[in-house]
Parts: structure tokens; sequence; C-alpha cells
């Protein structure tokens, strides 16, 4: 294929208003380090980036998301990216929220080895372990602890025992798990978090003193998100191969499921600190792909088969929950039209 060996990066910056996208030269080799937002023409796109932009721009899953980058491809290169409007780009560092699950709970694996874990560390790690914060209190002091995020002053964690084995959407059972694990790591500096979690997955994730709530805190772009997802397609992680361990009903009404914020069709699962997405096809409810939504909508996603990867990179704080539920069904339809040539409506 042309293009699997390359990457295309368009912004959308005048598309509604001109007919053109963007406002440079085209494609290049990718290099993970860099700024990848070139321009190019409408006329310059094939069927099925055209597709995928004007989805972007008109589909009504995605016209009230603002500003947003959004990329797909595979364990070698991005595919094909672009910029909804001027502010986000793939190197635009933002709070990505629960999107931290996920990346914490494949260092964890990574640092201790999934045939090492005990059953109440997976319960930990796939939210069915009794352990649920009080409060919402970002842990973003300078200085503080992973003990003391766990501690009252902050989240206030507790062992909820009518809760144990029950499906329970909280951060509270991983930062039980960092407590235990890393509790007098800080956010910043040489003993952070984050120096932790880089060093466990060869990634660059930046310092920031909300790390400390390690279900939550992390900030960062999609070009290092992109990172953590090539290496979980290339296998280099003990989690590339547990994305459906352990894995637990999710969606409202399912067995054994006391809280779940899961809002979407679809029949979803809970695995080791991310969601399994399900659907139906032919009647039958098959695995599509595994992703961990932040709350103020950064979407990462990998397909079932593990050879694809997806991000979109938003950051609305005022919105509550269901900014992630939005970017997933926005996302879902972008990758839909690139795939099929077909503007999704």
């Amino acid at each position: 294929m042309r293009r699997h060996m390359k990457a295309r990066f368009i912004s959308t910056c005048g598309l509604l208003a001109v007919g053109i996208i963007g406002c440079g030269p085209g494609e290049g080799d990718f290099d993970p380090a860099a700024e990848v937002s070139t321009g190019t023409s409408r006329a310059a796109l094939t069927v099925q980036e055209q597709a995928a932009v004007d989805t972007a721009n008109t589909s009504a899953s995605c016209t009230s998301l603002g500003n947003f980058y959004w990329e797909l491809g595979n364990g070698t290169a991005p595919l094909f990216g672009f910029s909804k409007g001027s502010t986000v780009t793939a190197t635009t560092v933002m709070p990505i929220a629960s999107a931290s699950k996920w990346l914490y709970a494949s260092a964890y694996v990574q640092a201790k080895g999934y045939a090492n874990l005990t059953a109440e560390e997976k319960r930990r790690l796939n939210f069915t372990s009794g352990f649920i914060d009080a409060n919402s209190t970002l842990c973003g002091d300078p200085g503080t602890t992973v003990s003391e995020c766990y501690g009252p002053d902050y989240k206030d964690v507790s062992f909820r025992l009518l809760q144990h084995g029950q499906f329970f959407y909280n951060g509270g059972h991983m930062q039980k798990l960092a407590l235990d694990d890393i509790g007098a790591r800080q956010g910043t500096g040489v003993a952070s978090v984050v120096d932790w979690l880089n060093n466990r997955l060869g990634t660059t994730l930046p310092e920031s003193d909300g790390a400390v709530a390690v279900a939550g805190g992390f900030s960062g772009s999609a070009a290092h998100y992109r990172v953590f997802l090539m290496k979980l397609l290339n296998n280099e992680y003990e989690m590339s191969s547990r994305l459906t361990a352990d894995a637990v009903p999710a969606w409202n009404g399912g067995p054994n499921v006391s809280y779940t914020p899961w809002s979407g069709s679809g029949q979803a699962h809970y695995g080791l600190g991310h969601w399994i997405e399900r659907e139906q096809v032919n009647g039958v409810w098959v695995v599509t792909g595994h992703s961990s939504p932040g709350a103020f909508g950064f979407y990462p996603w990998v397909g079932a088969a593990r050879n694809r990867y997806m991000l979109l990179a938003r950051s609305r704080q005022l919105f509550g929950d269901e900014e992630g539920e939005k970017s997933r069904v926005c996302a879902q339809a972008i990758r839909k039209a690139y795939e099929s040539g077909v503007p999704q409506p």
C-alpha cells in the first residue's frame, strides 16, 4: 500500500468557509518526536481521507465537540491524522483524565508480570475490589504523595464490603493499588509517578502534580499516547496479550454491575484498566476494540485484531463525564468513514 510507511496529516482550518483544507505542504515520513500537522489541499486527499474529514466537520456526532485532533495508525506509524480547528494538534498537551487508567494498569502489569498478579490485584485493576473513593478532589497540590492522595484530604478511599466482587467504576481501586506499591512517589521530581510509568512503558509523558491520582491525573498529547498504543500493538507489553483478561460485565443492567458510566450501545466489559467494546454482528456480540475514554474527551482505542489504533484528543473540563462518550461516538464515525470511504451522518 502506498501509505503503509507514510503518514498524512492535515488541518481542517477553513474547510467550511472556502472548501480548502489546511495551509501548507503535503506528506512526509513519520517522526514521532515532530509536530506533524502539515496541510494539503482538498484535491490531494484520497476518497477515504476526504470521507474522514467530511465526517469530522459535518457528522451530528462530531459538530458539537469543538476543536480536536484525530489520528489513525498501525504498529509502524500513523496513517492519517488531522486537526479540526486550529487549537489542538498532535502535540497539544492536555489532561487525559481516565485515559490514565490504561497507562497505569499497563505499567503495573509490566512491572509485576501478569503471572504474578494476585486475585486482589486483578480486582483492583478491573474495578471489583470494593475500594471506592468518597470524593473527586484532584490531588494536584505540589509535593503531594500517592499516599496523601489516597487519604482523607483528597480521595478518601475506603473499602466497601458490599461492593467487593461488584463492578463499580471508580479510581479508588487503582489508588489503593498505588498506595501499596508506589505510595511515596510524587507528581514531579526524581521519584515521580510519571518517571516510574515512563520507565516501564517506554513513553515520555510529562510530569504533573496531579499524576499522583493514578486513575485520572496524567497529562499528555496524542503524540505521547500514540507511543503507548503502537507498543501495545507490537506486543511489547505484558498487556498486549491480556487485553481481554479478567474482563467483567460493565454495562448498565449487566450481572454484578453496581455502577457504570457506560452509556453507549453494546454489552461493554471492563478488563485490566480499560474498556472492552462489543457490538452485535449478525446477532452475535463480538469484541470490536479496547479503549479508555477520559472524562474531558481524550479517547484512545485499539481494534480487537490489534492492527489499528485510533486517538481523538480534546479537552472540555466543564462538561462532565459524557465528554468521553461523545468523543468515542465521533471517533468511531470518523474511523468508519475512513475505512469505507463514505462520510458518516
